[in-house]
């Protein structure tokens, strides 16, 4: 079997709160969002042997505790993953799963099939707005956002949820305050987006978000869920209280 391989980050302490993390990256994704930090992985094909995945997983089992799989979006390469994931579990590692939630049973059978312990969702805009998704994706919006519902539903017993916010895209209050209202209680992670590390030139023009106006995001959703961080390049993590 071969992986379409976008490359690894041996460790990684940001990717998963707690846990020292090896980071493997899939490419293709069915999403074109103008901000993606890994749009480089989009198009073209890097193919290789499962069997060299699992040799830097094995060798990595003793410096970390779990196994991140991003991308692109990593479910696409569905009997992929689930033979990565399984590997994982065997070698005693935590398996996580950095997601855009387009693929809801794809995820259901990885949990229902105990290959992994934490989903990591993108809700990338308010659930309530899919011509903002539309925007926000360089896709179809209603159709997307339908199955993020589904993925949230899905995945709410071991779920994590992320925005990352950019100025011209997502930066309104009230942006922030609509995720929070329809997301389940869990934790939600509000990144600072950097536009210049992504394909977009028109997103280029804006600054980056500031710490200080993430906390007033944080804030805001802290109104309607109990666990509230924020990630910037200047602080790193912090919980809102």
């Amino acid at each position: 079997m071969e992986v379409n391989f976008g490359g690894i980050i041996p460790v990684s302490t940001i990717d998963w709160y707690g846990k020292a993390a090896m980071v493997v990256f899939f490419r293709k994704c069915p999403l074109r969002c103008p901000f993606c930090q890994n749009y480089k992985l989009l198009d073209e094909d890097n193919l290789v042997d499962i069997k060299e995945i699992e040799s830097k997983i094995e060798k990595a089992k003793d410096f970390v505790n779990a196994v991140v799989f991003s991308g692109g979006e990593p479910t696409m390469q569905f009997e992929q993953i689930k033979s990565l994931a399984d590997f994982a579990k065997r070698c005693k590692l935590f398996v996580g799963i950095e997601t855009n939630g387009c693929y809801p049973e794809r995820l259901r059978e990885l949990i229902e099939k105990n290959l992994v312990d934490k989903v990591f969702l993108d809700v990338k805009a308010p659930l309530s707005d899919p011509d903002l998704y539309s925007k926000v994706i360089g896709a179809d919006g209603a159709k997307t956002v339908s199955l993020v519902r589904k993925s949230l539903d899905i995945c709410k017993d071991r779920l994590e949820v992320r925005t990352t916010v950019f100025k011209g895209l997502i930066f309104e209050k009230e942006h922030i305050k609509a995720i929070a209202e329809e997301i389940p209680d869990v934790t939600y992670v509000i990144q600072q987006g950097i536009p210049e590390q992504g394909p977009n030139e028109e997103l280029k023009q804006y600054r980056v978000p500031s710490r200080d106006e993430l906390v007033e995001f944080a804030r805001i959703a802290r109104q309607f869920l109990s666990h509230v961080i924020i990630r910037t390049k200047e602080s790193g993590e912090e919980v809102i209280t």
